[in-house]
This record gives structure tokens, sequence and C-alpha cells, in this order.
């Protein structure tokens, strides 16, 4: 057990150890057998997570095999990681909120998982509100793959007034900052560690003129890493709204972000699953490309409003495509803005 303090799990920082995470050992002579309970089946860092165990009781002397095993934590043990976590961020030297500046409602659209649609999710949401007569910004997170200019079809460079970065503005008035704005070529690639990305999404917040605001709209990369816990963390943000998709995988993921924006205490807002059905143009029967829809059944089980369920459009695709994106009208989706802005 003391070896494996050594290993530590990247994503939450702590070994594994005082994490919970290590269900069983069992040792015959020089074999050992160890398992490790994980907080997903789909965990990403899985290999790692046993090639460091496996490393580090091949060290001990006497061992002669080594032999570990994966498993997925029940709800109880789940639920104690959360608690430990929750401790351990008690002592850890926590960042004040940056001030609120001019913006009333500061929301971040989150998902955890890439290619959920929190881009065009963000923009839609955008632009529902700049109809009802809302001032509204999008704060473009995802620093190494930004699209949001691509959808406005906004290019001009944002420029520098008295010591503030004026943001670009779409052809309907929506104020926007994206790191694509602002590397010359947009398929010129950001190869930048964590650090960097923080910074530069801090900079976006506090060295943008975004003068009287209604709503800031903070898009976020996939993940629950740098970028998130800088805007959760640093900026003085209201709420979430979590974006997923039918399949179950995409819950399984998503839930850690969930997970994540409870630990750092910040409301969830609602949920919108994306991607739900598509309509048969010929006939109009809806079709469920990835499944039935859990988007309700999530909402439910985190006690959070259910915004509704989005389909997919070939006319959105075309319109961000494009950059028209404020030309597109969806009636689902307005319902969806309605919910969220009652």
């Amino acid at each position: 057990m003391e070896a494996l303090r050594g290993v530590v799990d990247p994503e939450l920082e702590m070994d594994i150890v005082t994490l919970g995470m290590v269900r069983s050992v069992a040792i015959d002579h020089g074999s050992v057998s160890v398992v490790i309970a994980l907080t997903s089946e789909s965990c990403p860092l899985v290999g790692r997570i046993k090639g460091e165990a496996e490393s580090a009781l091949e060290k001990l002397q006497g061992v002669s095999s080594v032999v570990v095993e994966t498993a997925v934590m029940n709800d109880e043990e789940r639920s104690a990681i959360i608690e430990k976590l929750k401790e351990r961020r008690k002592t850890l030297p926590m960042p004040g909120k940056l001030p609120k500046q001019g913006i009333k409602r500061i929301l971040a659209i989150l998902s955890g998982k890439g290619g959920v649609g929190k881009s065009s999710v963000t923009s839609m949401l955008a632009v529902e509100m700049q109809r009802r007569g809302l001032k509204v910004g999008i704060l473009d997170a995802d620093i190494t793959g930004p699209s949001i200019p691509k959808i406005f079809g906004v290019s001009e460079v944002p420029f520098v007034l008295e010591g503030k970065i004026i943001p670009a503005t779409s052809s309907k008035g929506i104020k926007i900052i994206s790191m694509n704005l602002l590397i010359g070529k947009e398929e010129t690639p950001v190869v930048w560690r964590g650090p960097l990305v923080s910074s530069a999404i801090r900079q976006f917040y506090t060295d943008v003129d975004w003068g009287e605001l209604d709503y800031l709209l903070v898009d976020l990369p996939p993940g629950t890493s740098d970028a998130q816990l800088t805007v959760l963390q640093l900026l003085p943000v209201d709420g979430i709204v979590v974006v997923t998709s039918p399949q179950e995988l995409a819950g399984v993921i998503v839930a850690k972000a969930v997970q994540m924006s409870r630990m750092l205490s910040v409301p969830i807002v609602g949920v919108l699953e994306n991607m739900s059905y598509v309509k048969c143009p010929r006939c109009g029967e809806v079709i469920r490309l990835f499944g039935e829809s859990r988007g309700r059944q999530m909402a439910e089980q985190i006690n959070a409003p259910f915004l509704g369920s989005l389909p997919i459009d070939p006319d959105l695709s075309a319109s961000c495509d494009r950059g028209k994106i404020e030309e597109y009208r969806n009636g689902a989706f307005e319902e969806v803005a309605s919910k969220l802005l009652s």
C-alpha cells in the first residue's frame, strides 16, 4: 500500500491510496494481485494508472509477479471520493473571483465531452438572447480549438484602445473574443500547455472591454482540466448550461463535468440534449440516430431543469459553415431559450 501511494491519478491529482481507489490487495508468496476501482469504466487514463501501479509493485523486494485489475466504483465509493476531494479543496489556497464589471450574468456552456455541439449551442443561445433585445457577448474559452468566429462569419482582428482590447462584433451586434481572431490564419494551431491556456482565458475576461452586457456566454472546451478550472474558479460565473447527447458514453463523460461543477459550487441552471433526433424531410418521422433520449433522466438525477432536446439539422450545419448562424431559426431552440431566460 505504501508503494501504491506513489501512483497519482493525473486528473484528481491525489494518490490512489488516499483516494480509496485500491479496493483490494492479495499476496501469495511473491505474487501480488491488486484491484483498483476507477470512477468510470471509460476512464481514459486507465492504462497509465495500471502501468504505474505495476511498476511501483515490481520494484519491491520479494515480488516475483504483479497483476493489476480494474473495476468501476459503486455509488458509495464514488460518494466517498467526492468528499475527499472536497476536503482537499478546503486546504488549497483558492483564488478570489474576478469582479463582475458591467456584466449582469455569466453563463458557462459545459459538457466534458467533445463533439456534442457546445459551440453551436452557445452561438444559438447568444442569437436568441440578442433577438429578445439583450446585449450579449461570447468568450470563446476553447483556446486550442476555437470555432465561434467561423460560426458567426467574423474575421475582424480585435484592437487595443486605451489599454483595453476591443472585441469583434457580429453582424447583429454580439461581441466576440476568440483565439482564432488573434492568430492570423485560422488553420494555425495553438500548441500551448495548461498555464498559457489559463492565462489567455483570464485575459479574455479582464483585458477585453465588454462594456455593458446582459449576458456573457463562455464556450468551454471538452474535459475537466485547466481551462474549465480557470473559468469556474476565477470568473464570477452565475451558472452552467450542461450540453449532452443521447449516447450512454456521452452521459458518463458529461457526469464528470457535472461533478466538477458541484465541487466548485457553481449551480447548474439547465441540461440540454443536443443531436437528440432527426426528422425525415419527406414524411416527418422522428429518427433517433443515437438511441433513446437520456437528457431528461440526467437532469432529474442532478436535480436540474431540463431545457429540452434539439434535433440534428442540416440547415444548422450549413449556416455555421457559411458564418450565417444569425439567420438560422429553430423552433425547438426558441423553446429552450425561453425556458432558460424565464
